[in-house]
Formats: structure tokens, sequence, C-alpha cells
């Protein structure tokens, strides 16, 4: 059984529902897409995309919605009960490190999408020093025996269940199936657009000036990554 990590900070959330819409807003009209959601957790997400998407499916593996006004089923990613083709974007949002078989995530992914369909994916670092779910300085590093003792010991579970991935093992898993945009580079152009204000927007301000070879090499070494995909026609 997986371990819920959804977030329900209402204003958290709607601003994370907000990036996520201009972001896939600019690869396809909502109003003429069918959009999946895996992972809806709290649904606020779903509660804007079902009014501006031609329809949206919210999906998790426990209900734990806020907001309720949408379509929204019960079922894992590991086999997602739709027929093949049948949306024109999917979202996975920060749920890919919480499936061991990652692999078969991004299989569903690509069998459900259209031909010409996007995923809009995003994924935390491993290389981050403060491992995002729970806290914990370096824990992401740490291999799996001494990672779960870490957890017991902090007092925050039984066991790590999560798993994050470098760059270089994000990448490699998604160019299996799909080309690759990755769009966290375009948001360090312009953060501001997005809604980065916080913490790390000084981060992006100085990064948008920075040559390509040597953004590319700080990407390596960002939180998080957000990824366009689009499956490759063999």
């Amino acid at each position: 059984m997986f371990r819920s990590y959804a977030s329900h900070d209402k204003g958290s959330r709607l601003e994370k529902a907000q990036k996520i819409i201009r972001v896939i807003s600019r690869y396809k009209s909502l109003d003429e897409s069918n959009v999946l959601d895996i992972g809806c957790g709290s649904g606020y997400l779903g509660s804007i995309l079902g009014k501006k998407a031609k329809s949206y499916t919210g999906m998790d593996f426990i209900d734990e919605r806020k907001v309720r006004d949408f379509c929204f089923l019960i079922s894992t990613a590991l086999g997602l009960p739709f027929k093949s083709g049948s949306f024109d974007i999917v979202i996975c949002n920060h749920v890919i490190e919480h499936v061991p078989d990652q692999d078969k995530v991004l299989d569903e992914i690509s069998r459900v999408l259209k031909k010409d369909g996007i995923c809009y994916i995003t994924s935390p670092n491993k290389l981050w020093p403060i491992e995002p779910h729970l806290k914990l300085p370096f824990l992401s590093l740490l291999p799996g025996r001494i990672a779960d003792a870490y957890v017991r010991i902090a007092g925050k579970g039984k066991n790590y269940d999560v798993h994050p991935m470098t760059y270089a093992e994000f990448n490699n898993k998604l160019k299996r199936l799909f080309r690759i945009e990755n769009y966290t580079l375009e948001i360090l152009k312009s953060p501001y657009h997005y809604g980065f204000r916080g913490k790390f927007y000084s981060i992006f301000l100085i990064s948008r000036h920075l040559p390509k070879g040597l953004l590319n090499l700080i990407n390596h070494f960002l939180p998080n990554w957000i990824i366009i995909l689009r499956k490759k026609h063999i």
C-alpha cells in the first residue's frame, strides 16, 4: 500500500494549479482537451480544470479530496483503467517518485495519450540536500536500510518509501518512450511569469542570464524538474 504525501494547504495548491495551467495551456487548448490527472490529491487543480477542459478526470489511490466537483476514480498509476489514446493531456505532478515501478507508470501514460498528446510530468531531484516530503537533510542520498532507520529515528514513519532520481536517471527513463522538453529551463528564463516569487526566485533571476551550457549544468542540481513529454512515433 502506498503512503499518501498529498498536500492539503489550499493556498499553495491553488497557486500550484495556476502554474500547471499556465504551462499546459501553451501546448493545448484546454476547452478542446480531455485531461487525466494522475494523483489529483486534494482536488484543487481538478476543481479548476474541470471547468476549463473539455473533460477532466482526476484519479488517486485513495480519496483525499477537499473539493469534489469533478469526475474522480480510485486507481493506481500502474494500471490506468482507460482505453489507449483516450487523453490529450496527462498530468503526473510529483507522482512518479512514489511508485516503485516507474517504467510501468510511463508505459501506461504513453498508452493512454493520444498521438499528438502531451504529458506534464514533474519529479524532485535526488541530489537536493533537503528531502522535500519528510524534510530530512540528505535522506534521498542514503542507502535503503540506512534511510529507513533515519526516518524511524526522526519519528517520520517506519520507512522511506519515496524513489527520487537524478536528472540523468529521470531523463533516461523518459526518453525510452517520449520526446522530452525540459520546461524547467524555460521557467528559469521567466520565473515571475510562472509565479516563482519565493525563496528560489533570486536563483532564477541570476540563472536567466547564464550561458546555455552553464544553465544545463545547473539543471542537474535544481530542486525539481518540470518536463513536457510527447510520444515517440515509431
